[in-house]
């Protein structure tokens, strides 16, 4: 039996946020982009330089892009000409994975192709010139300092993003301007420039980097900027945890669901894992990052059972509520589940047509059949980014200087790395600080900057980067209750104002059962309704300003991790284990799916669809 809930003494630090900041969303929470989903999600998102790429991004050097052409590796550079409401635009795009079929778009960030720089716009006569001010769209990532235009031609409005926004409409009237990610502008500037030649380098190159500084380091142009956080030293934890022996051998007591998960049901779940070699899988399974000897191989199940035991060794110790050993055996196995559901669409490297490995079938007992993608821990580091030996990297990015806690070392990147894009330098820091005071990992974490100096490190040591993604479960923020909290049914109240933590709305004229709030039940449940609404709501937490309100409708994210959770249900319902663990069963197989009003309601519910985003009301 569970032990009664109780409320603990100590938590982990936090950072404090600028009132009604919550669009600080995409994978940057604290410890991550948690803004979640991410670049490491390759879905909607502005991609950092890719090195592979060269200077010149004119149309006149790249190759027309064919759907019938294969592009096996990265970094490739394709010319894409479409006519975008009634506008013929053409421009250069590179490849951030295996493609085959994928056009490029001028209107959205998903899918494998990113554009390389400014569209161009070709008029009747041929003319080209570049477009300085191309409309909003919903489905576009932006970055602080780039200029849309909305409205129609004859009261057309151009609005300057602040910082990494997605979603938000910048015609949205909002009471304050701390509201809105958009600057309105007091003009548009000119809609286009003179024609340009393929050896200008006008068109704002996505793999230029600016020259690196030897003290400070230059964040390079097209990195996402998120709202001003004020991060603070975390305090030390009261009781330092004890040592955790590296073999991570579980204790005899507790832990009825992970002591039975074996290492081939994790090869099942992260077949094609970063490090693991495998000449069928990406350039992750392949020397130099992965070889055949398996030295390499460190997202296994015992760097998972340390993570959660240095975890849980510290919770004990300051009398906060463990991970994946409380409750029953049905309660652990779903939280075990619903974590790498969301973590698996974090840093996935399966899309959609992909052939096997990276997509398979799952045949059930009865003959259902499931589709399983099997790139989850694939992305271990954002795409465009990759980190050397020492620590140092050769394009530097998500850089701080103004940072006085956590300043940044020379040549250090803090792009996204782990399970959950931990980035920039202040969250490295911060998470540095409170694993060396806390007395965790200690044979890693050698003193309280080593992230600072070796931030490589939560690529490559798994453990260390699995726990970053327990320490986020486990922890409230702000508004937002932990997930762990919100999966047990310790977390049943709906919030009401933004300073009031709790379950979030629904989205005004929403029901769900007649009700207008989602359904809640104390405790561990059986109802799908209770399960799709909790998923829903830990969506919410981890990325719910780019993937609910409504977002489903057009974000590949939501249906995704839903769709992870119930493949992964139905495998391990169907194992000696048998936890019963509660599926949504309509949920299951909408990987694709764009989700309406028409859906399902626990549809809706599993996707955030029907919730408003936090610090939404």
């Amino acid at each position: 039996m569970r032990r009664a809930a109780r409320t603990p003494t100590a938590r982990p630090w936090t950072t404090t946020t600028l009132p009604g900041r919550r669009f600080m969303v995409r994978a940057k929470p604290l410890l991550r982009r948690v803004a979640l989903a991410a670049a490491v999600a390759l879905g909607a998102t502005t991609l950092a330089p890719l090195p592979a790429l060269a200077a010149d991004t004119s149309v006149a050097a790249a190759k027309v892009w064919s759907a019938d052409t294969t592009y096996a590796s990265a970094g490739q550079r394709v010319t894409y000409r479409a006519t975008v409401d009634g506008v013929v635009k053409q421009a250069v795009f590179v490849n951030a994975w295996w493609t085959r079929g994928d056009a490029p778009s001028f209107t959205s960030n998903e899918g494998p192709w990113k554009r390389v720089g400014a569209a161009q716009i070709v008029d009747g006569a041929g003319t080209v010139s570049i477009e300085l001010t191309p409309p909003w769209y919903a489905s576009t990532a932006y970055t602080g300092g780039m200029i849309v235009a909305v409205g129609a031609p004859a009261s057309i409005s151009c609005f300057k993003a602040k910082y990494w926004t997605q979603g938000f409409n910048p015609a949205t009237a909002v009471a304050h301007e701390w509201e809105t990610p958009w600057e309105r502008l007091a003009a548009c500037p000119d809609g286009t420039t003179a024609p340009i030649t393929p050896s200008s380098d006008a068109a704002g190159r996505i793999d230029h980097l600016p020259p690196q500084d030897p003290v400070k380091p230059v964040v390079p142009g097209g990195t996402p900027v998120v709202p001003p956080v004020m991060p603070t030293v975390p305090p030390p934890s009261p009781v330092v945890a004890p040592t955790v022996d590296s073999g991570s051998t579980l204790p005899a007591e507790g832990y009825a669901f992970l002591r039975q998960v074996s290492a081939g049901d994790w090869d099942w779940l992260f077949p094609l894992r970063s490090g693991k070699y495998d000449t069928q899988g990406g350039t992750r399974n392949m020397e130099p990052i992965a070889r055949p000897d398996g030295s390499t191989d460190t997202f296994t199940l015992p760097a998972f059972r340390r993570a959660v035991l240095e975890y849980n060794g510290w919770a004990k110790a300051n009398n906060c509520k463990q991970f994946l050993n409380e409750g029953t055996l049905k309660q652990q196995s779903q939280e075990f589940l619903v974590f790498w559901a969301k973590s698996s669409r974090e840093t996935s490297g399966s899309w959609q047509g992909a052939p096997a490995p990276w997509i398979r079938d799952y045949i059930d007992r009865d003959g259902r059949v499931t589709q399983v993608w099997k790139g989850a821990l694939y992305w271990v580091e954002e795409v465009g980014y990759t980190s050397n030996t020492d620590g140092t990297s050769p394009n530097i990015g998500y850089v701080d200087t103004g940072s006085v806690d956590f300043p940044p070392v020379p040549g250090r990147s803090y792009h996204g790395r782990g399970v959950i894009q931990l980035s920039w330098n202040y969250n490295y820091g911060a998470f540095s600080r409170w694993l060396y005071d806390s007395g965790l990992m200690r044979d890693v974490i050698t003193a309280p900057d080593t992230l600072l100096k070796r931030p490589d490190l939560v690529a490559t040591n798994g453990a260390l980067s699995i726990l970053s993604g327990i320490w986020f479960w486990m922890t409230p923020q702000g508004q937002k209750p932990s997930s762990h909290d919100v999966l047990y049914g310790d977390a049943i109240n709906i919030s009401r104002n933004s300073t009031d933590r709790g379950l979030p709305q629904l989205r005004t004229g929403f029901t769900v059962n007649g009700q207008p709030t989602g359904p809640v039940a104390t405790g561990d449940t059986t109802d799908e309704g209770v399960m799709a609404f909790r998923i829903g709501t830990i969506i919410n937490i981890v990325n719910g300003g780019l993937e609910c309100n409504g977002a489903a409708s057009w974000h590949q994210g939501p249906p995704q991790r839903i769709s992870y959770y119930n493949a992964y249900t139905t495998y391990f319902n169907e194992r000696s284990i048998n936890p019963g663990a509660t599926r949504v069963s309509v949920a299951t197989n909408i990987w694709n799916d764009k989700i309406s009003t028409s859906s399902p309601e626990a549809v809706q519910s599993a996707t955030c669809f029907n919730q408003k985003s936090y610090y939404g009301w």
